[in-house]
């Protein structure tokens, strides 16, 4: 016969039960274990090793024997490092890394670096991780997966990698032109860096994600390091680090579509890649892949289109937020005195280190494109004190309006509708 006090004592024991076992269950999802050696698989994309040392992600390098490149942001006075092979045997590897510094750490003390560590002969394994000296002490270690191992066939011809979106940024409506611009000259995907935006943008985001067009790869740069929108350091400024680790997030985007994509495109969210004799990224690269055969690098010249100049017509979507990039067809002329920040195409299996504006290291030849083949169309702040008389009319970007305007306003109707 049941009494009140076992009824009590069974619902209780029920209760616990139930809270164990999700409990557990949230451990294994947040925190997953490597059966042969119960050690955590990390999962951010920036992980601290100690204050000057954070690893970005490893992957593997064939094309340097066999061995794993890892991506990390380094202080200048790091010296030794040492990766650690798990093996299938249960047995530790240590292998001291070699460091490569990048050469355009722009006077910040904390720069993107490459640890090259070569593979441990019979050696068969999946994670790595660190240390800063040779033990075998691996507790409160944790597990990093090496990625592209095995390297896998190319699925797609274009990728864009954009980095970063930062300071809350809130230019809904030239994201949403930018995504569909790239989607209409040939990206199959689009790979974004973002430290924070606006709700506003993150629900534009998240759109394409669904739709399977984007990936969004957290960076919380902030989080570790002083950060600055400043490229190069300076006495007195308070950073750690430029331009919120652009550089480092650049080349993990370069390595994390490396046997993915056949040419990846690396510039900004308000910059696009425009061809002016072709139509689209494929018929333009057909013809310079057999105008210049043993070329692996494209730098593109950069024409700043300033968002303060506005033409008439297209005045649509004034309800939300952000600049209309069909509405600014003037230009500003090159200054050859100024240094012009060309954008890339870059086959990235010829490609080892990038930077913003160029490869640092890689395969083959480099070509700047003459602007009769391609421009960088920047619709941003004017760049110099230039009257409006000054500009060129250009309306590069009209060619594209019969399928831009609908796509965009696809979008916009549903994720925007106007009240």
């Amino acid at each position: 016969m049941w009494t009140y006090k076992r009824v009590i004592f069974y619902t209780t024991s029920i209760f616990i039960c139930v809270v164990v076992i999700s409990f557990s269950y949230y451990v294994e999802i947040r925190y997953p274990k490597m059966r042969s050696h119960g050690l955590p698989i990390a999962t951010d994309t920036i992980t601290a090793l100690d204050r000057r040392k954070f690893i970005i992600s490893p992957y593997y390098e064939p094309r340097l024997g066999q061995s794993v490149r890892v991506i990390a942001i380094l202080h200048v006075s790091v010296k030794e490092l040492y990766c650690i092979f798990h093996c299938s045997s249960n047995q530790n590897v240590f292998v001291r890394a070699e460091i490569d510094l990048h050469s355009d750490r722009f006077g910040f003390p904390y720069g993107t670096a490459d640890l090259l560590c070569s593979e441990p002969s019979g050696c068969h394994y999946t994670y790595i991780s660190f240390s800063s000296t040779v033990t075998t002490n691996t507790s409160q270690r944790l597990l990093f997966e090496v990625r592209n191992r095995p390297p896998q066939p190319i699925s797609s011809n274009f990728t864009v990698c954009i980095s970063t979106l930062f300071g809350n940024y809130s230019n809904v409506l030239q994201v949403i032109q930018s995504i569909e611009m790239y989607k209409i000259l040939g990206a199959s995907r689009v790979t974004i860096y973002k430290t924070n935006c606006s709700q506003d943008v993150d629900k534009v985001l998240h759109h394409y994600i669904d739709e399977g067009t984007l990936e969004v790869v957290p960076w919380p740069i902030d989080h570790h390091l002083q950060t600055t929108t400043e490229w190069r350091y300076s006495e007195g400024l308070n950073a750690e680090i430029g331009y919120f680790g652009q550089t480092a997030a650049l080349n993990d985007c370069l390595y994390r579509n490396m046997y993915k994509s056949k040419f990846v495109l690396l510039n900004d969210i308000d910059e696009i890649i425009l061809p002016v004799k072709d139509w689209d990224w494929s018929s333009l690269m057909e013809n310079l892949q057999n105008k210049h055969p043993d070329t692996s690098v494209f730098c593109i010249e950069n024409h700043v289109f300033p968002n303060s100049v506005t033409i008439s017509g297209f005045d649509l979507w004034s309800h939300v937020p952000g600049v209309n990039i069909l509405r600014h067809s003037f230009r500003e002329p090159i200054d050859w005195k100024f240094f012009n920040g060309r954008k890339m195409i870059v086959n990235p299996r010829d490609v080892f280190q990038t930077s913003i504006h160029s490869a640092l290291k890689h395969n083959r030849n480099w070509v700047n494109l003459e602007p009769g083949m391609a421009i960088t169309f920047h619709c941003r702040y004017k760049m110099r004190n230039i009257t409006s008389e000054g500009l060129i009319p250009d309306d590069i970007l009209r060619r594209y309006n019969m399928s831009l305007v609908p796509n965009v306003d696809k979008v916009i109707q549903r994720l925007f509708p106007q009240l």
